[in-house]
């Protein structure tokens, strides 16, 4: 499979050159990662250095494996206590990230790397929290975890925030400070998202120490190997769902594609289309805030599994998650806010694959 040049490096490097531990290295060849991309190159060895870091690079170009390599080579296997706390704006990124660790840690044994999200009942996080060594979470239920000193931090070294941007506005800004604050002070704080505006730079001051900065777009980031298709409607057409649904069908009638994202602003459309492209005979699937948990598992599984040509959703999945075949992104709606939609079509190219 082709992949776009903004994840291949002009170095004759591999992560040997990047990684110790052989058996780290294992997990990584065995999920299919041989180079390093350049985010991985250049942050990778900074965060194994204990420094501070900011890293900004775009969607689908390996952060998750650069926090996650960082992580299990920090942790110590023989400790049984939390040791690295990884925070995320979603459920869904919450899982993914505990995947891609466990994945890495294949080879690695005493390795235990749990999620804690919403929706899933509480009294099993405190078994789940034993022998666990690397938290990941989503703030609310991590918030829970302290206030009722589920959570032992005593042994926490490692703090990550994934989607920091997401993480420090104002939806979850207060209950980030909340966690960070119930950590040791000496700690190593990263931060990882593919849009960084300076004021947000500011911020992460009163997170970090001396912070190191990698920054690998522009002003505007954009994976490369990428086509768009603008489709142009009359203002009465724009105001019929109706249009809109059959102009979706033309599209995945007219470009060639393995699977689809579709977004939409709200949560009902997405249950209403995804239903009429069923009917129209493109295997579809919706997720949004309004399902359950377990729902929301189960259709990101059928996605991941082939099941599903077409996913219809909402923002809560416009970040971060990974599916390998999603190839098509297709915008219902405008997003409200102009990086969502750097954030919407970074669902396709992950990891410079198109």
């Amino acid at each position: 499979m082709n992949r776009s040049r903004d994840v291949q490096i002009n170095e004759d490097v591999d992560f040997e050159a990047l990684v110790q531990n052989k058996q780290l290295l294992k997990g990584l060849e065995q999920a299919g990662y041989a180079r390093p991309s350049p985010i991985q190159l250049q942050a990778i060895p900074l965060g194994r250095l204990g420094v501070d870091l900011i890293a900004q690079a775009k969607s689908g170009t390996g952060k998750t494996v650069v926090f996650g390599v960082i992580s299990l080579e920090a942790i110590q296997t023989d400790i049984k206590t939390p040791q690295v706390l990884m925070v995320a704006p979603t459920r869904e990124i919450a899982i993914q990230i505990r995947d891609v660790v466990r994945n890495l840690a294949k080879y690695t044994p005493g390795v235990h790397c749990e999620a804690f999200i919403g929706g899933i009942a509480t009294h099993t996080d405190v078994k789940r929290l034993k022998n666990c060594q690397i938290v990941v979470g989503t703030p609310g239920r991590l918030m829970a975890l302290l206030h009722s000193n589920s959570l032992n931090t005593n042994d926490i070294k490692l703090f990550v925030m994934d989607e920091a941007d997401k993480l420090m506005s104002d939806v979850f800004g207060q209950q980030v400070q909340y966690i960070h604050g119930k950590l040791p002070k000496k700690k190593q704080t990263l931060a990882f998202s593919a849009t960084f505006t300076e004021e947000l730079l500011e911020t992460f001051q009163s997170l970090m120490y001396e912070p190191q900065i990698v920054r690998l777009t522009t002003d505007v980031p954009e994976l490369e190997g990428k086509s768009k298709h603008i489709i142009s409607t009359d203002r009465k057409r724009l105001k019929m769902y109706k249009a809109k649904f059959e102009t979706t069908a033309e599209l995945l009638s007219k470009i060639p594609f393995y699977q689809c994202m579709v977004f939409v602003n709200s949560a009902p459309r997405a249950v209403e289309l995804s239903k009429w492209l069923t009917q129209e005979g493109w295997m579809s699937g919706h997720i949004s805030g309004s399902l359950t948990q377990v729902q929301r598992i189960s259709v990101m599984e059928k996605m991941r599994e082939f099941k599903l040509r077409v996913l219809v959703c909402s923002d809560l999945i416009a970040r971060g998650i990974d599916i390998d075949r999603v190839n098509l992104v297709i915008n219902i709606d405008y997003p409200r806010e102009a990086d969502t939609y750097m954030h919407r079509v970074g669902r396709t190219g992950r990891f410079g694959k198109f």
